[in-house]
């Protein structure tokens, strides 16, 4: 498996790098890639960056590591975030209908890719490659719908997708009130084989509801944020 570079711009990281047309990507910083949908998630994510890129030539398998180009983007909706750049593509792109026991499995594999995407921007954002204007919350997902919607019912659905994913895996993290919360203390009982006190029950409770009533708070101030309502406040004050 893996996804073949067909078509090349000068001046990117793929060129300078020393990857050629008809080169076949395996993985990109250790995540394999089937499809350029593998490529693309993986290395946007990572502008700047060097990642170990391995690849089939003429049957062979070669690794290299190449250095990621970073642009700043606009959307047609005027948020502008900042991507990596690998600098190649295929030659054309072109949908596919799965028979049904096919749709299941490649459902499952785009659910777990979505879901290591994830999981790489919590890592930058705690780690501080990637700022924390990038988290959303109720607002932000309010107004990404309604541009989605926009665009036409596919995108629309592919946003639900994603949404449900997103809210699957974060009520599986260990965090009390959660899913993964009681999944969590759950184990530690099976390990120790005797029940957790009440007492300790309750504090991680309201740990767990503190973190995330503060989760809804800074969101909500990152949604106002990136809706300009503090920089309009800013310019009636001043």
């Amino acid at each position: 498996t893996g996804a073949a570079c067909t078509r090349f711009w000068v001046n990117t990281a793929a060129a300078a790098a020393g990857l050629h047309p008809g080169d076949k990507i395996l993985s990109v910083a250790g995540r394999d890639t089937a499809n350029f949908d593998d490529i693309r998630s993986i290395v946007m994510l990572r502008p700047g960056e060097t990642v170990p890129i391995r690849f089939e030539r003429t049957g062979q398998g070669r690794e290299i590591a190449v250095q990621l180009k970073s642009e700043m983007v606009t959307d047609p909706f005027g948020q502008r975030f900042r991507r990596g750049l690998l600098g190649v593509a295929p030659t054309a792109g072109m949908l596919q209908r799965l028979p049904a026991y096919e749709a299941l499995p490649e459902a499952c594999r785009y659910t777990l890719a979505i879901t290591r995407s994830m999981i790489d921007g919590i890592v930058q954002i705690f780690s501080g490659q990637r700022g924390t204007e990038d988290v959303g919350g109720p607002l932000k997902i309010a107004q990404i719908a309604g541009q989605q919607a926009s665009l036409g019912h596919l995108p629309f659905v592919q946003l639900l997708a994603l949404f449900s994913i997103n809210l699957g895996f974060i009520n599986l993290l260990p965090v009390p009130m959660l899913d993964g919360g009681h999944l969590f203390f759950y184990a530690i009982e099976a390990i120790s084989r005797r029940p957790i006190s009440a007492r300790a029950l309750e504090w991680a409770f309201r740990g767990g509801l503190a973190v995330i009533l503060a989760l809804v708070v800074f969101t909500t101030i990152n949604d106002l944020s990136s809706l300009g309502l503090w920089d309009r406040l800013q310019r009636l004050i001043g």
